[in-house]
């Protein structure tokens, strides 16, 4: 942080990356309010959250070439712009196509904020034992998002409107993504060649396994939180739900903070594979979990494995990937645990309606063993031969 130019990418990346944690929900709230319609409401958010999915790794591709000033001017402007006349539309009681064409349009051009904000580390620390831990403050970031955002939508939604909640993610983000976009310095120069030539070749195969764990981190993530607001619920204390949640982020929180202060010897890879097993060991004690409390505890030690394992994805590609296409690498991450959150809520609301919100905990755990092997696989079968980086 000491690094000239780095306290203030760090926090305009922090501001760019509040409309993760708000659209959707806020989407949710505005919609079921105004509508009635939960269904309606969870499919139109959904839209957004696949949109960004989609073009999430076109953007890294164009940053790659071009640098990230002009996608961050615009993108932000459009997403700004799609989410006032989402409101309006709301408002106006609009069809509801125009409700997904706007969805999706935000969600489309959101900048990849946490994508670049690495790209900018990595350009400015160089590889090697400062850029682990710079992407362990990356994920400590991404943390304080996701406790923060929520609360934020909450409290707006209650206390004042839906709609000011909706406005103030499209403000945090149109204010983050602009003045990221002005912080030139730290802007890492686009490395594609203008003549049209071939750019440096990606591992294709090994960045699929990796996003394939990503996509397992989001399902998990995404079920996770859809059974604990079933337990809660069940069990008469349905307003402690946030809170044990924010339990579990706090845990990933404290873990990435530590991760980030340690030397590592271990490879990236080991470290990665010690990682998902440890996430799939502290999944296991859910099912028998029998009081609110207890959930707390367990899913704060869960949290402790969060952090390091998506530190660890980030490191793989780092190393795994030519620079000039690393923007582009990270986005299929951030794309695969996009994309991971709605499947896991779907498979984890039938598995509550099913077998209950206890029996439920076997999803997350089931994706948390497939987490596991797919690590070990990328590692025995898809690790290239050549090294980017050295730690």
């Amino acid at each position: 942080m000491r690094r000239p130019g780095a306290g203030a990418f760090f926090a305009a990346g922090i501001l760019g990356r509040m409309p993760i944690s708000m659209i959707g929900l806020g989407i949710v709230i505005l919609i079921a309010r105004e509508s009635g319609s939960y269904g309606l409401a969870g499919a139109v958010s959904g839209v957004a959250v696949i949109a960004g999915a989609l073009t999430g790794p076109v953007q890294g591709r164009l940053v790659d070439r071009f640098g990230q000033r002009l996608l961050l001017l615009i993108g932000s402007v459009l997403c700004t712009v799609a989410l006032g006349g989402l409101l309006v539309a709301v408002r106006a009681n609009a069809a509801t196509w125009i409700l997904y064409a706007l969805s999706f349009v935000a969600g489309g051009t959101r900048p990849q904020v946490g994508s670049f904000v690495r790209a900018r580390w990595t350009h400015l620390l160089g590889r090697g034992r400062a850029l682990q831990t710079a992407f362990a403050l990356e994920a400590v970031g991404d943390e304080v998002v996701f406790i923060v955002g929520p609360v934020l939508v909450t409290a707006l939604a209650t206390q004042w409107s839906p709609y000011a909640a909706l406005t103030a993610a499209g403000v945090l983000g149109l204010a983050g993504g602009i003045w990221l976009a002005t912080l030139r310095a730290s802007d890492p120069p686009g490395r594609g060649k203008a003549d049209g030539s071939e750019q440096a070749r990606m591992p294709w195969l090994s960045i699929t396994l990796l996003s394939l764990i990503g996509l397992g981190l989001g399902a998990t993530l995404g079920a996770a939180e859809v059974v604990t607001v079933a337990f809660t619920t069940e069990k008469g204390q349905a307003g402690l739900a946030g809170v044990v949640l924010a339990i579990w982020a706090f845990g990933s929180l404290l873990a990435g903070l530590w991760y980030g202060s340690v030397h590592w010897r271990a490879a990236v890879e080991r470290r990665l594979l010690i990682g998902t097993i440890a996430l799939a060991v502290t999944l296991a004690p859910l099912p028998w979990v029998n009081s609110v409390l207890l959930l707390g505890v367990v899913l704060f030690c869960c949290g402790m494995t969060i952090a390091p394992t998506m530190v660890a994805v980030t490191a793989c590609v780092e190393e795994w990937v030519p620079p000039e296409r690393l923007t582009e690498a990270i986005t299929w991450t951030v794309t695969g645990i996009l994309l991971g959150v709605a499947p896991g809520n779907a498979a984890a609301g039938h598995a509550v309606d099913v077998w209950g919100p206890s029996n439920a905990y076997w999803v997350p755990f089931g994706v948390g063993i497939a987490c596991a092997i797919v690590a070990a696989v990328s590692i025995a079968f898809a690790r290239p031969k050549e090294r980017f980086a050295h730690n």
